[in-house]
């Protein structure tokens, strides 16, 4: 019977931790010429969402045209992320929404301590457009043992000739994590296999 209890504590592991203990925490660090101290707004630390709002995150050609004043602007966000025991960040999705006019780049850069960067260029469509740049970043060894984990995002955006606007509204980081556990394949043991053992139970 200790066996039995034992791979059923495992399948309730999975299914009790996979949504709600791993989670984006405060606080995080935002810094760059495109997100001064009073230019954005973070909501929903402590969730698996978490959403960055922008007020002059901006680039034009001429800069006057811009709230930044700049051809160019950068912002660089650091943000914990608590990983408990057992558990492996597997996918981190990242949407910047925004409006473009004109010839522009976004640039943006992930990585963790440890890890491979990952960088990724967009160029929004000629002449105008709203747009989503959405980036699936998949990570297969950050792992910690009840601890936390910094996500470093260093982005940039700016025009690539005159008379030419970008700006970032938003960006949402999704969060997906994968938990690892074991348990002993009780068929090996004399005993049903574990679907046998719940139709038993049930």
């Amino acid at each position: 019977m200790k066996k039995i209890a034992a791979a059923l504590a495992a399948v309730c592991l999975v299914s009790g931790q996979a949504a709600a203990q791993v989670y984006f925490k405060g606080p995080v660090d935002v810094v760059g010429t495109g997100c001064g101290a009073g230019t954005y707004t973070l909501a929903g630390a402590g969730t698996d969402t978490l959403s960055i709002l922008f007020s002059a995150y901006d680039a034009a050609d001429p800069p006057e045209g811009a709230a930044s004043n700049m051809r160019r602007t950068s912002c660089n966000i650091a943000v914990p992320v608590h990983v408990p025991e057992g558990c492996q960040i597997s996918v981190i999705t990242a949407d910047w929404r925004g409006y473009s006019q004109g010839a522009t780049e976004m640039v943006r850069e992930y990585f963790f301590a440890g890890e491979q960067n990952t960088k990724k260029a967009y160029r929004p469509a000629l002449p105008y457009e709203d747009y989503t740049a959405t980036d699936r970043l998949r990570y297969k060894t950050v792992r910690a043992a009840e601890d936390d984990v910094i996500f470093r995002i260093n982005s940039s955006v700016h025009t690539l000739a005159a008379d030419s606007y970008i700006a970032v509204d938003s960006a949402d980081l999704h969060n997906t994590l994968i938990l690892h556990v074991s348990q002993e394949n009780c068929s090996q043991q004399g005993l049903p296999a574990l679907p046998a053992i719940l139709k038993l139970l049930l």
